[in-house]
C-alpha cells in the first residue's frame, strides 16, 4: 500500500500490582490504536522491563533471568493480540536468552502469525557493562503491506552505518523503540533519527518509554516525545518533522505515512544525499585505513 497509519507509543511506566496491570496497559494502547485506523503499532524498547516492578530491587542478571521467564507469555501474548487485531505490531523489545548470553531483542508481530526479529546490534556502554548483553550481528529488511520496514533500537540509530546498510536493502521506514531515561539521552537519539531520515531519504518512527520507577534500577525514569521524521526537502515540511507527541505523556502518537511522497522526494527533492554519494572515493579513503 502507498499510506500506512503507524501509531508510535509512549509507554508510561509505574508501580504494578500485578501481571495483568501491565497486559491491561499494553492492551489500551493497542484499543486506542485500532480505534484510530492503525495499521502498525510500535511499542519501546524496554517494554517487558515494566514487570520488574511486580518484584523486590534485583541484580541486573537477575532481572534478565526473570525477564526471560516471561518470553514465552509474551510470544504467545501479542501474537493472538496481532491476530485479533489485524494490526502488525513491534512488541517493543525483550531481554531474553539465547544459547549462553541474553539479548535485547525487538518483535515483529504479524496477523497471519509470522514474526521477524531484529536484535539490537550496538548495547550501550551501560547495557555491556550491567547487562552483560550479546550484541546482534545482522541487519533485517522486511518486505510487508506497510512498506519495507527496518528496524534500529535506541543506541543503533546513533550509527550512520547501520541505517546506510538497511536503506540499501530497501528499507523505506525504519521504525526506532527506544528508552531513554534523561533529556539528552532522548536527543540524542532524536536528532540522530532526523538525521538518518535526511540522509537516506526515508521514513523514521521514534517511540519511547516515560513515567517512574524508582525502585527498580534497571529501568527507573523514562523521558520522550515519540516522533515521525521525513527528509528535510520538497515535499515535507522544512522540519522533516511529520508528527510529535506531548512529551512525558502516556499516549499514542498516529501519523499516517505515505511512500509516493517518499518516491517524489527521491525523484524531485532538492538534493538527494542518498544518490550524491561518492561510494568509490568513500572505500578508498576506508581501505587507506586499515593500510
Amino acid at each position: 500500500m502507498a499510506k500506512t497509519t503507524i501509531g508510535s507509543v509512549q509507554y508510561e511506566i509505574g508501580p504494578l500490582q500485578a501481571k495483568e496491570a501491565f497486559w491491561d496497559q499494553v492492551n489500551a494502547h493497542v484499543r486506542t490504536a485500532k480505534e484510530n485506523g492503525v495499521n502498525l503499532l510500535m511499542f519501546p524498547e524496554y517494554l517487558t522491563g515494566h514487570l520488574l516492578a511486580l518484584e523486590p530491587e534485583m541484580s541486573t542478571p537477575d532481572a534478565c533471568a526473570y525477564l526471560d521467564r516471561h518470553t514465552d507469555e509474551y510470544m504467545t501474548t501479542f501474537t493472538e493480540i496481532s491476530r485479533q487485531t489485524g494490526m502488525t505490531i513491534l512488541g517493543g523489545t525483550h531481554i531474553h536468552k539465547e544459547n549462553d548470553g541474553y539479548l535485547n531483542t525487538a518483535f515483529l508481530f504479524f496477523p497471519d502469525g509470522r514474526i521477524e526479529r531484529q536484535t539490537k546490534i550496538h548495547p550501550t556502554p551501560e547495557e555491556r557493562r550491567s547487562w552483560f548483553l550479546t550484541a546482534g550481528d545482522s541487519y533485517n529488511v522486511y518486505d510487508t503491506e506497510h512498506g519495507k520496514l527496518a528496524i534500529q533500537i535506541c543506541y543503533d540509530i546513533e550509527f550512520p552505518e547501520g541505517s546506510r546498510i538497511v536503506a540499501d536493502m530497501g528499507a523505506e521506514i525504519i521504525l526506532c523503540p527506544s528508552y531513554t531515561d534523561t533529556a539528552a539521552g532522548y536527543w540524542r537519539v532524536r536528532h540522530c533519527s532526523q538525521a538518518r531520515a535526511i540522509e537516506n531519504q526515508l521514513f523514521v518512527v521514534l517511540g519511547g518509554i516515560v513515567g517512574e520507577l524508582p525502585h527498580v534500577p534497571q529501568i527507573d525514569a523514562g523521558y520522550c516525545q515519540a516522533g515521525f521524521f521525513a527528509p528535510s526537502d520538497h515535499p515535507f515540511p522544512a522540519s522533516g518533522t511529520l508528527a510529535v507527541g506531548e512529551t512525558n505523556k502516556n499516549s499514542v502518537i498516529i501519523h499516517t505515512l505515505d511512500l509516493d511522497l517518499l518516491q517524489e522526494n527521491r525523484k524531485n527533492g532538492g538534493v538527494s544525499p542518498y544518490f550524491d554519494r561518492k561510494t568509490a572515493l568513500y572505500d578508498r579513503y576506508r581501505t587507506n585505513s586499515k593500510a
